[in-house]
């Protein structure tokens, strides 16, 4: 008979996390086994977060993240998460004397920088007239009855709105004028 493999010990720790909220404001994450550069970058790229070495209270918390891939082509995959646990993360991270090493994205560009194509659900509006492109507003369906739904601004010519639904991107797109919008509460500036 061959030598038996061998088997991973159940309480070894992963040794990196990632997560945070993604370009739609979904909230993502995944640990990984071992720290890795290619992770990493791709955490970048997603605008997530990423934490090595995490203290043993992110550490407990995060192995509650699904297990993540890294693929050949160096794009990663971060499943979604609840929202609560990555909450649960954040506020670990904001404990006074955690010891984890926290390496942020990128933030966002500025509204008033985005081009047309470059939509990023950058902030929430406080006024009408401030709406911006990449921006969350909320927009009434076509059908009466199925709601309000969270939409990021595409364009914006004078009061007329583009607009795309952000959890639904491929299901076209809607005209309003910025009257028939809602705001999002930005909460104290």
């Amino acid at each position: 008979m061959g030598k038996q493999p061998e088997k991973k010990t159940a309480n070894a720790t992963d040794k990196l996390f990632v997560f945070g909220l993604d370009e739609d404001g979904k909230p993502r994450g995944a640990r990984f086994a071992e720290f890795n550069e290619k992770v990493v970058s791709a955490a970048a790229q997603m605008k997530l977060a990423t934490v090595h070495p995490a203290s043993p209270a992110v550490t407990e918390i995060g192995m509650k993240l699904p297990v993540g891939r890294l693929y050949a082509s160096g794009k990663a995959f971060v499943p979604p998460i609840r929202r609560d646990l990555l909450g649960k993360l954040k506020a670990a991270l904001d404990v006074p004397g955690d010891g984890s090493q926290v390496q942020q994205p990128a933030p966002a560009p500025s509204p008033e920088k985005a081009k047309a194509g470059d939509v990023v659900a950058a902030g929430l509006p406080r006024t009408w007239e401030s709406i911006a492109v990449g921006q969350l507003v909320l927009v009434e369906d076509d059908d009466p009855g199925f709601g309000w739904w969270p939409c990021v601004v595409t364009e914006r010519n004078k009061d007329v709105l583009t607009l795309r639904l952000r959890d639904y991107p491929d299901k076209g797109t809607y005209v309003r004028h910025v009257a028939q919008v809602g705001l999002i509460n930005p909460g104290p500036e």
